[in-house]
């Protein structure tokens, strides 16, 4: 605009009209923007005319903004108002003074009527500002006070939900503390509860114990008292020696005579079989009262209804008068099968009654679910690591495999394990018993879904079960399908070892090494020296260490082949308890037609460098066609699709034989397979393992010391062959003469023959060495369905539980490859060592190298003599002890011999360790002295002998150190007439002429840290040597005990006495088992019984020798060439050395009682023996003189010494 504004107002005026009404709002308000800084300038002049014209703009603007104002959404409106209050802001002067003027003069030029419509419309446009402030005020007034109600709503909520939690916490606290109650007194109910049923286990055990003891053959109350026609049942004994054998049977008291008899017959002649129980254990003479007396015990025990038992004892009380004796006979039988078989699963004596409750709690270490795995079930429960002992509760029987789906039964809980006990806080300990208690009460909470099924099947199964933690000597860390979920423990005194099963892999490492550690702290606390006995948790490292180490020691011919394989085997996680992973044995021979086998013909044995299936080349061609045709994706290539152990095979074998004959008829559907298929031939099982494609199978360990699985000893009604003949005894070849125990002989000698011996690596190559996977698996055609071998398939990650589990019963059912231990080619065995075990395999090289006559003046005969230590013990007629030094060589590679100094010989007598003395007390008038009343013990901190025969009916332990006295024990009521010592110094045995055997537990007496007085020493000696009171006092002979035999890897006592009888009674348990009679019934003299489970016995009267296996089957029988007064056992137990009157000493073989070797004598009557370690042979005479048979040094022979100098040389001191 080039003209000045307030030169010309007018047409400023009219362009803000214009640009209001018909621009743009955005144009319109930069207009307005700019105009309004420019009002002063035009409203600068005070005259009429301005005047007009500015009321004449405002009234303009007024009518623009009625106009236009709502155009732009009302945006318009505001800036039309905005220039409006900027005018008459600008203005209000001149607005004024026309406005006074018009009041003051009535006749102005102007019309009135205009002039007030113009104020009327400057009043309105006022009052709607005003009112336009006055909402926007009340707007912002609203609006704070919506947010100062916000505000105070938000706090009163906040006030209120702090009330509402602290309420709530208050609540939470008054029910946290309930429920704390509750929980305390449910915990202390359940673990009340579960000590009450272990207890109520405890009690029926001992209660049937007691029952059959006094109702067996050899009990006061017998129907059939010894000897009788009976026929009595067995079944495997679980007890394992130190080679991992179990010899043993055991009376099947639940045997079903009905498998006795065709199936046919069974159903329409079902009454008139009753059980073996009711007609020899339970017994017809017993008094009638007698009878109520137990069957009411045994009821009271076993019944779980309060009801039920009131009812029964009612029914006692009053009908029972009349119920037929049989009938009676029946339900106490009854009454004892339902019951719990006390000898299934081993209880530690010292462990018979539960705990307290606080001192269990104390205790427990860690509490974890698990599976334990034996032959005929799986428990699922809990196992509880105390300080003392392992305790297994199971909750309910596990159907099928037992995987991993098991443990979703289980409730979870919160459960810590620590390797390291003793660093544990109180805190933590208090939580860890809380968790314990805790997961006890989910547990009985748990097994009240499955106690129905448990308790009403399976009445007889042992819910609780306890392990002493100090006999524990081995815990391996193993595979469970194929998974190392699992822990093997073994035990020192022959309990069977057991195996458990848990949900991962970290629970069973961290289970295991926690038992390890508690089990060192145990045995050895803080501060104990002697670490000789620590044991280690062996996981895989420590295996690889301990093969490596049985390796060298078979290389050295230290152990036997048998030996190392079972190590391989226990190694490799073959396991008894689970039939899917048996240990597994080779095929030896290969002659099972022979009339003779000649070990010296390699076509005698079987090629132990090729697996069975490529031991016909025949066949091996169709599996060698399968492997390289074979096409597919998932499936890798396979030589053989059925392994060569499985649990199927394992049951083939062990049919005969309880408790695998019930596992065949169940694995059968509950009977027998066709007799054609059941295993009836030693000859046809190889040669189907030659010829059937699917039948590649290897042998067991019973193959080579055990014949009684190969007699059908408990006549079992398998069916009859297709030929017509009966299946019975397994047919033997030619060669075993038709004797079971011929075969086993026959087989182990193989088994440890010089042509296996120097083929066995290849074998072990493939079954446990590099020959098992890989290309060299290939290359010696070892290749097997991949299903059987780790790492196959990852079951870990698997979903689909269907899968899973259908890959778990393949697992279970189709055979597992062993752990794979060496991944380099084994070594050969090295060459036998002929002087490092003489008798075996180089008797001629002993000779009489010494004798040393008595240095007292008027000697008596050598009653006893023993080696320990490197020391002899001698006990002479008159009761005078003395301790000589044993001179031994150190065997040295090679086979040869080292000795020190200008000795001759390679063995001999020293100088005295312990001068003569006298011992003991006065003798009983009738008791005849001789080896039997004396026996030595050692122990950890000292030796000590063991004598008896007293006239006060006591035995007495005596010194070996000093020759004192330090104990002296009267229990027997009558002479104590013999003693034995087991082989590891734990047990003490004495017989009587009270007819008694009573077994007495030796204390382990720890090495003192600082020397102590004499004194002190004594009464330390006295209350730790042996037990005060007997574990067990054993009954059944009639007469006086003449001999006795003890043994923890046997858990056996065997008992000879004066009437010709032989008693055999469990140790642990104190059992009767078995007895024999000697043929002719003469007294029993001499009784020797090998680790081999040979039991020999003789008799002065007949002068004969009796072998007898430890099941009670007679093996041979032998004159004994002249009245014996010492029978003795080789260190092996393979030879039975005995001598007697006539001055010579008889070695006999322990397999036929054959004499292999006689030595002659000096015509003194020998009345000792013992056989020492090194197999050499120390003799006393009747003179006193001891009389020393040994390797005899090469240097003498090629001397020519006269003996009689040698003698005296060896003889000096």
């Amino acid at each position: 605009m080039l003209l000045r504004a307030e030169k010309c107002p007018r047409i400023v005026f009219r362009l803000i009209i214009l640009y209001i009404c018909k621009s743009s709002l955005e144009r319109a308000s930069r207009c307005v923007q700019r105009v309004i800084p420019l009002l002063p300038y035009l409203l600068a002049a005070d005259d009429e005319q301005s005047k007009s014209r500015l009321q004449l703009f405002i009234w303009a603007l007024l009518a623009v903004k009625s106009q236009y104002g709502m155009l732009d959404d009302g945006a318009r409106f505001h800036v039309i108002s905005h220039l409006i209050r900027e005018t008459v802001n600008c203005s209000k002067s001149m607005l004024a003074t026309s406005i006074m003027g018009r009041d003051e003069s009535t006749d102005l030029g102007s019309n009135p009527k205009e002039t007030g419509t113009l104020q009327n419309l400057i009043q309105k446009d006022r009052v709607l500002a005003a009112f336009a402030d006055e909402v926007k005020h009340i707007m912002t007034s609203n609006t704070d006070r919506t947010r100062q109600l916000h505000d105070l709503h938000q706090r009163l909520d906040e006030n209120s939900l702090a009330d509402l939690n602290q309420n709530r916490t208050f609540e939470d606290e008054i029910q946290s503390t309930l429920s704390t109650i509750l929980l305390s007194d449910d915990r202390r109910r359940a673990s009340l509860q579960l000590a009450q049923d272990e207890e109520q286990q405890i009690v029926a055990e001992k209660w049937i114990h007691m029952f059959r003891s006094l109702i067996d053959e050899r009990g006061p109350w017998s129907a059939n008292p010894f000897p009788n026609s009976t026929v009595t049942h067995w079944k495997l004994d679980k007890t394992e020696d130190a080679c991992r054998r179990r010899p043993k049977l055991r009376r099947n008291y639940h045997f079903d005579e009905k498998l006795c008899h065709p199936a046919s017959t069974i159903c329409s002649n079902e009454a008139t079989f009753p059980s073996t129980e009711s007609k020899s254990a339970t017994g017809g003479h017993i008094p009638e009262q007698m009878k109520r007396f137990l069957l009411k015990g045994i009821r009271r025990i076993t019944e779980e209804g309060s009801s039920e038992s009131a009812e029964n004892d009612a029914e006692l009380s009053g009908e029972k008068a009349s119920v037929p004796e049989g009938i009676l006979e029946v339900k106490v039988s009854e009454a004892v099968n339902d019951s719990i078989d006390q000898q299934d699963i081993f209880r530690d004596r010292k462990d018979s009654f539960p705990m307290s409750t606080e001192q269990e709690t104390s205790e427990v270490l860690v509490s974890v679910p698990c599976v334990l795995v034996t032959p005929k079930r799986k428990l699922a429960g809990r196992l509880a690591v105390m300080k003392n002992v392992l305790h297994f509760f199971s909750e309910f029987l596990v159907e099928g495999t037992g995987g991993s789906s098991v443990f979703k039964s289980f409730q979870p809980s919160d459960h810590s394990i620590t390797g390291k006990h003793d660093q544990l806080g109180t805190s933590q300990k208090q939580k860890l018993s809380s968790d314990v208690e805790s997961e006890k009460l989910n547990a009985s909470e748990n097994t009240a879904v499955h106690k129905g099924v448990l308790q009403k099947q399976h009445r007889h199964i042992k819910r609780h079960r306890r392990w002493n933690m100090c006999k524990i000597k081995a815990v391996h860390w193993t595979r469970y399908l194929l998974r190392y979920t699992a822990i093997e423990i073994f035990f020192s005194d022959s309990v069977a070892p057991i195996f458990l099963n848990f949900a991962s892999l970290k629970d069973a490492k961290d289970v295991g090494t926690l038992i390890v550690a508690t089990r060192n702290e145990s045995l050895f606390p803080k501060g104990y020296r002697d670490k000789s006995g620590i044991i280690s948790f062996i996981d895989r490292r420590v295996a690889q260490e301990t093969a490596e180490t049985a390796r060298e020691r078979w290389r050295r011919r230290e152990i036997t082949n048998f030996e190392y394989l079972m190590i391989l085997n226990t190694l490799a996680g073959r396991s008894y308890n689970d039939l899917t992973q048996y240990p597994v044995f080779p095929w030896v021979l290969a002659d099972y037609f022979s009339e003779t086998l000649d070990f010296n013909k390699s076509s005698t044995f079987r090629d132990l460098s090729k697996p069975v299936g490529a031991l016909d080349q025949k066949r091996f061609e169709v599996f060698e066609d399968r492997y390289r045709n074979f096409c597919d994706p998932d499936i890798p290539n396979f030589y053989y699709g059925s392994h060569y152990s499985s649990m199927g095979i394992v049951l083939f074998y062990l049919l005969r034989l309880e408790p695998f004959t019930a596992l065949h008829r169940a694995l059968q559907g509950g009977k027998f397979d066709h007799a054609d298929r059941l295993f009836h031939s030693i000859e046809g099982t190889y040669r189907n393992c030659l010829s059937n494609t699917s039948d590649v199978k290897e042998l067991i360990p019973e193959f080579f010391y055990m014949p009684e699985f190969l007699v059908n000893s408990n006549s079992y009604h398998f069916g009859i062959k297709q030929d017509g003949e009966p299946l019975g005894d397994v047919c033997l070849p030619p060669w075993a003469k038709g004797s079971p125990e011929q075969f086993i002989i026959k087989n182990r000698e193989a088994l440890e023959s010089e042509y296996v011996s120097s083929n066995l690596h290849h074998w072990i190559d493939l079954v446990f060495g590099y020959k098992q996977r890989g290309k060299p698996a290939v290359e010696a055609a070892n290749i097997f369905y991949y299903l059987t071998y780790e790492g196959a398939v990852d079951l870990e990650t698997m979903e689909d539980e269907l899968q899973r589990s259908a890959i778990e019963d393949q697992i279970a059912n189709f055979g597992q490859t062993p752990i794979q231990i060496f991944r380099k080619k084994h070594p050969r065995r090295g060459p036998p060592i002929p002087i490092a075990h003489p008798l075996s395999f180089a008797p001629g090289s002993i000779n009489l190298t010494s004798i040393v006559s008595s240095a007292i003046n008027s000697p008596s005969a050598v009653l006893y003599v023993n080696v320990f230590d490197s020391n002899i013990v001698l006990v002479n007629q008159d009761l005078t002890m003395s301790v000589k030094m044993w001179l031994t060589t150190q065997l040295q590679s090679g086979g040869n011999f080292t000795f020190s100094g200008s000795q001759d010989p390679f063995f001999g007598v020293g100088s005295d360790a312990l001068p003569p003395r006298k011992i003991g007390s006065p003798l009983s008038e009738y008791i005849e002295l001789g080896s039997q009343c004396f026996a030595t013990l050692q122990t950890t901190s000292e030796n000590f002998l063991i004598s008896c025969g007293n006239w006060e009916n006591s035995f007495q332990v005596t010194s070996l150190t000093d020759g004192r006295m330090v104990q002296s024990i009267r229990q027997h009521k009558d002479v104590v007439s013999c003693v034995a010592v087991t082989s590891d110094g734990t047990i003490l045995a004495t017989g009587s002429y009270d007819t008694t055997v009573m077994v007495w537990e030796v204390s382990r007496v720890k090495v003192p840290e600082k020397k102590v007085r004499s004194t002190s020493m004594e009464m330390h000696r006295k209350d730790y040597i042996i037990s005060e009171t007997p574990s067990h006092i054993l009954c059944g002979h009639d007469d006086i005990i003449t001999c006795l035999f003890v043994s923890v890897e046997l858990d056996i006592v065997i008992s000879g006495s004066k009437d010709g009888t032989c008693v055999f009674h469990t140790l642990r348990e104190g059992s009767y088992v078995r007895s024999l009679q000697h043929p002719s019934g003469s007294a029993l003299s001499k009784l020797v019984a090998s680790c081999h489970g040979r039991v020999v016995f003789y008799a002065d009267d007949d002068l004969s020798l009796h072998m007898y296996s430890i099941n009670g089957r007679h093996i041979a029988s032998s004159e004994s060439n002249g009245r014996l007064h010492c029978v003795e056992l080789s260190s092996c137990g393979s030879f039975l050395v005995c001598a007697g009157d006539q001055g010579q000493i008889f070695v006999r073989s322990m397999h036929s009682l054959e004499v292999v070797r006689k030595y002659t004598g000096v015509g003194k009557i020998v009345t000792s023996l013992t056989v020492t370690p090194e197999e050499c042979f120390l003799a006393g005479t009747r003179d006193g003189s001891l009389l020393v048979y040994s390797i005899e040094n090469p240097q003498n022979r090629k001397t020519g010494l006269p003996r009689n100098l040698r003698s005296k040389s060896s003889g000096a001191g």
